[in-house]
């Protein structure tokens, strides 16, 4: 037989694989004139190009599977992310903060506990979920005139309640995998008992800096295991206590239903854990539910893990704060961090975070104490951390669409329902973020792409507008950062009462004035109240004390000199249907 010269192992194609074997039993003298089209070989030659076309696919998906960049399994792309120390984060149940008033309490009861896990239940589409109390509550006697009343404000979180027991067996360890992949890991609370007869326990705490653990430090890591369940992971003496055979570990947790719930507004008490008698209790709600949100993607966590392993748990640099407080906050939506430096005016040894929750514009006052004493510990010294609220820039857009009448059904009213919900959509997908841009090219195609097959084209402008609550008969300074260039000539405002009128702004060559209309609808400037850097979309307003304002705040708007709105720092665009002026016009062809 000749040398093989035309051996080929780079192609992987299967016909390409297919003629490679052919051409090598060609070199073959008994093969010169054989033809391999017209018999069984043909068959053998399939068969044979087939299996390795088969390896060849499998040992690529297999060698892909062992990157982070490549692998698309879950389990995969988790143990890539676990050598980066990264943990992904689970499933979150939703929240509430919801108002309790007891009747019929014994009024000698100074206090009382409502237990932890006490269940609450609301209703969304008519399916009945659980909120549970993640902990003891203690409600105070409180005297109203002359009667007692027992009532106080607490959270409560979606989620079904579940305990698992593992006795430790130190010659055959064995693995605490939390059997639900729906867990909220956040809830995770463990214990560890003695053993089954000694029901001493030692609370022990999820390490998230090693750096602060000693051998003796009763506390446990998370990791996530197959099958998108988590797992339970204890010291061995070095990096933490270690477990002794004997001991029963305890694992209490909530199995949630992630961002479904978001939005409830009812609840009614279930099964409270109640130390004294009552006759009946009333709730009111504070807040809705909020916050809830499903476990992190595949896509989410090739992105994040790589980012979080180059802070190193470290809070050095802006992206250092941002990846850190969105990894341990799983009910934020977006942060952002800046230089005191970078602050108008400038202050320096600070760095301002701004943080955006899901759901919702603001956070509360005690939710942004705890993000600040979570990452004090990972600030240089020197550098105070300050948590501050997104400056939100709204966009207003008008709307004409123009849509083909002769060939849809649709009548106006429908083209107008479906263009509000396209800037809603448009908004929570392309905004709302920090950073995120409103290139209108993208906002116009959007509405252009509405699946009706019957628009025709929209024609589309937009406004910039700065929402305030002034103070009232009390004088203060009011600045406006727009961020983004201001044409001439355009800035207004609702209405507010000063000086005994009813009043608004403009601006006039850099100028902002107060003014009020006569009877003719003419204008009568009151005072020149501030100025306007045009080109920075500054506003200024120096002692502005109205004695009223229309609506539940003021607003101040103004036309960008360009399509494009970039925000800057902590600023988030927002839009909102609700702001729109929309307008469907039918064309007959």
């Amino acid at each position: 037989m000749a040398a093989n010269t035309y051996l080929s192992v780079t192609n992987l194609d299967f016909d390409e694989i297919r003629e490679n074997l052919k051409t090598h039993l060609k070199l073959d003298d008994s093969f010169q004139d054989y033809n391999f089209e017209g018999s069984v070989m043909a068959n053998i030659l399939d068969v044979l190009a087939y299996n390795t076309h088969y390896n060849a696919y499998y040992i690529n998906m297999l060698a892909n599977e062992m990157f982070l960049d490549t692998a698309q399994q879950r389990d995969s792309v988790v143990s890539r992310a676990k050598e980066l120390g990264y943990v992904p984060v689970s499933a979150i149940g939703s929240s509430a903060n919801i108002h309790i008033n007891f009747s019929g309490v014994t009024s000698e009861v100074k206090s009382f506990e409502l237990g932890k896990y006490s269940k609450f239940t609301t209703t969304v589409d008519d399916v009945r979920y659980t909120y549970v109390t993640p902990e003891s509550y203690t409600v105070t006697r409180t005297e109203i005139g002359n009667v007692s009343n027992y009532s106080r404000s607490i959270e409560i979180k979606e989620g079904e309640p579940l305990t698992h027991k593992w006795e430790h067996d130190g010659a055959n360890p064995t693995r605490f995998i939390i059997p639900n992949s729906n867990v909220d890991t956040s809830s995770i609370t463990v214990k560890v008992q003695a053993s089954t007869s000694d029901t001493t326990t030692v609370d022990f705490i999820r390490a998230n800096n090693i750096n602060q653990i000693y051998s003796t430090s009763p506390i446990f890591f998370l990791e996530e295991a197959s099958d998108g369940k988590y797992e339970i992971v204890f010291a061995l003496g070095a990096l933490g206590k270690s477990l002794l055979t004997g001991n029963v570990v305890i694992v209490e947790y909530l199995v949630c239903n992630d961002s479904i719930t978001n939005g409830a507004s009812s609840f009614t008490s279930s099964d409270l854990s109640v130390s004294v008698p009552y006759t009946s209790m009333d709730i009111t709600v504070n807040h809705s539910a909020k916050g809830g949100r499903p476990k992190e993607t595949i896509e989410s966590i090739k992105f994040n893990a790589p980012k979080s392993y180059q802070t190193q748990n470290r809070a050095i640099i802006d992206n250092d704060y941002q990846r850190i407080i969105l990894n341990e906050n799983a009910d934020l939506q977006s942060a952002v961090a800046y230089g005191g430096e970078q602050a108008v005016p400038p202050v320096y040894g600070k760095v301002y975070i701004a943080v955006k929750p899901y759901g919702e514009e603001y956070t509360t006052i005690n939710r942004k104490l705890q993000i600040k004493e979570s990452i004090l510990t990972r600030t240089p010294l020197g550098i105070d951390p300050v948590i501050v609220d997104p400056d939100y820039l709204y966009i207003i857009p008008t709307i004409t669409t123009y849509f083909n009448k002769t060939t849809s059904y649709a009548t106006e009213a429908s083209i107008e329902a479906l263009v509000s919900d396209t800037i809603d959509e448009f908004s929570a997908s392309k905004l709302e973020r920090f950073g995120n841009r409103l290139r209108y090219s993208r906002f116009v195609r959007h509405l252009d792409n509405i699946t009706t097959g019957s628009i025709l084209n929209n024609d589309a402008s937009i406004k910039i507008q700065k929402r305030i609550t002034p103070n009232v008969n009390d004088g203060e300074k009011i600045y406006l950062n727009f961020a983004n260039p201001i044409r001439k000539g355009t800035v207004t405002s609702t209405e507010f009462t000063y000086d005994g009128h009813q009043a608004k702004f403009d601006d006039v060559d850099g100028v902002i004035n107060i003014f009020r209309y006569d009877s003719e609808y003419t204008k009568i400037y009151i005072l020149e109240a501030g100025t306007i850097d045009y080109d920075k979309g500054v506003i200024s307003v120096e002692n502005f004390s109205p004695s009223a304002y229309l609506g539940i705040q003021l607003h101040i708007t103004a036309s960008p000199d360009k399509v494009d709105i970039i925000p800057v720092r902590d600023q988030i665009l927002l839009m909102n249907s609700s702001d729109a002026a929309i307008t469907a016009v039918p064309e007959y062809n």
